[in-house]
This record gives C-alpha cells, sequence and structure tokens, in this order.
C-alpha cells in the first residue's frame, strides 16, 4: 500500500525480469534484472539505445512492464507510482521550461519545494533558504533575480540540478543532467551532486552516456544495453572486453592516475527519450 513507509527500506532498486516495449512493439528492456543498495551514488550506462531513460521512467510509473517488476525503495512501480514520485526529485533529459515565459532562477528553483506542496502554492522563508542553499552549491547564487532565458546552457543545466537539489525526498534522479553543459558547468554538477550525496547520504540515480567526469564519485554503476551487461563498482566495470562488448570494437580503456576511463563515440539518446 501506498501509506507504508519504506524510506529505510535497504534496497533503492530491485528489478526482476524486466521487459519494456517501444510503442512501435520493440523491445527496449528485455529480462533485466539487478538490486542495488540504499544510500548509493549509481550512474546508469549504455550506448545509444541502450534503454537507459526507458528504464528511468518506468521507475517513475512513466512507462509500463510488458514483463516483470520493478520496486524503488520496495514500492512496485506499476502499482505505486504516485508512492514513488512523492519520493524522487527528478531531472528529465529535456525540461521543457518555455524560454518565453519570463521566469527568473528564483522561480525555477523554488518548484523544487513548490511543485510538492498543496495549493495555494507559496514559497516560505524556508523554501527560499533551501533554494539560495542549492544554487550556492552550483555556484550560481548571484544569478538569483536573473531571468532565466537568458543564461547560458551550461548555466541552465545548474539551475535544474539546483532546483532538485533544492527539493526534498530520498532520491535525487537526474538523466543526462550534463547533457549541452560547459566543461566548467560539468565539474560543478558533479561536485554538487558528490558533496551533497557525502553529506545527505541521499540516494542519487544519474543517467548518463559518459562516466569518465563522474566516475571518481560515483559508487555503483549500472551498464545496460537492453539488458544487464554489467553492474559493481566503476573500475569492475571498466573492463576492456566488456566495453568492447556494449559500445563496439572502437571502445577502449585508458589507464591515468591510478584511474580508468572509457573511450567511446556514443551520442546516448534512447528511442524514449524523444
Amino acid at each position: 500500500m501506498e501509506g507504508k513507509h519504506l524510506t529505510n527500506h535497504p534496497h533503492l532498486i530491485e528489478a526482476e525480469s524486466l521487459s519494456v516495449k517501444y510503442p512501435n512493439g520493440e523491445l527496449a528492456l528485455e529480462d533485466v534484472t539487478f538490486t542495488t543498495d540504499a544510500s548509493t551514488f549509481l550512474a546508469i550506462i549504455g550506448p545509444n539505445g541502450s534503454g537507459k531513460t526507458t528504464l528511468v521512467k518506468t521507475m517513475l510509473g512513466l512507462l509500463k512492464p510488458c514483463s516483470g517488476s520493478i520496486k524503488v525503495l520496495g514500492y512496485d512501480a506499476k502499482r505505486e507510482y504516485n508512492a514513488i514520485r512523492r519520493l524522487v526529485r527528478y531531472v528529465p533529459q529535456r525540461d521543457h521550461i518555455q524560454h518565453n515565459v519570463p521566469m527568473k532562477v528564483k522561480d525555477i528553483v523554488l518548484m523544487g519545494r513548490l511543485l510538492k506542496k498543496s495549493p495555494p502554492r507559496f514559497a516560505s522563508d524556508k523554501d527560499v533558504d533551501y533554494a539560495r542553499d542549492a544554487l550556492r552549491r552550483v555556484d550560481l547564487e548571484e544569478l538569483w533575480n536573473q531571468p532565466f532565458p537568458e543564461l547560458s546552457g551550461g548555466q541552465r543545466q545548474r539551475v535544474l540540478v539546483a532546483r532538485a537539489l533544492a527539493g526534498e525526498g530520498p532520491i535525487l534522479m537526474l538523466d543526462e543532467p550534463m547533457s549541452g553543459a560547459d566543461h566548467d558547468s560539468q565539474v560543478r554538477i558533479v561536485d554538487a551532486l558528490h558533496e551533497y550525496h557525502e553529506e545527505s547520504q541521499a540516494n542519487i540515480i544519474m543517467v548518463t552516456h559518459d562516466l569518465n567526469p563522474i566516475h571518481i564519485v560515483v559508487k555503483d554503476v549500472l551498464m545496460l544495453n537492453r539488458t544487464v551487461m554489467g553492474i559493481g563498482h566503476p573500475c569492475e566495470i571498466m573492463d576492456t572486453e566488456l566495453v568492447k562488448q556494449v559500445y563496439g570494437p572502437t571502445a577502449y580503456i585508458v589507464e591515468l592516475d591510478g584511474h580508468k576511463y572509457c573511450i567511446t563515440h556514443d551520442s546516448g539518446i534512447d528511442d524514449h527519450d524523444r
């Protein structure tokens, strides 16, 4: 039942024989089975069309399995998606904020707190404090009153991450949060998420086609290619034969300062992204 309290559930995600289809009937995910412990920073990686976004949307109940099941903190995503959505702070890959609407940065970040309140939705002093702190974490506090449409692509991404950081719920779920961001913005996003996870032990799930910028800070990696190809710590996943199997023969691993980096030529876009 949705009223049960499972935020202390030992498992963040439990998938059992999960299969999901694209609208055209083709399988997007097939026989996906894995379990991850709670209080983790999880990266979901895989090549173009591997089902990364499909998996996230299925966790949220936005897509329905054709077979199998997936649970988030003990809640079944097919039957109890409302409970899951109350626990999740979600940053989709494409946020459809109309840039012709004169919203300021503070309005965007405060959404992270106001959208889960019952109407009428008014920002309290506490809400403002959380929003300002979230902007500070992504190093944009000085843009509090700046019009959102005037920001660069990287700044917009940082504001959207700040919106998630300002919200409430034990899970942050981010789908390609560094897409379209410049290098400095990518670094600030990674640092902010890592700092927040270390302080709060909140669960962070990040979809990314490039593990390299975050492999030092994530705890677990799930590699998908329509099914589970590997799951474990970053250095366990960075195996030459495995990445060639998943990304193709041109993929390779390089080692630098004791860390492994995967070089691919992949855009990371899934059909369910569109």
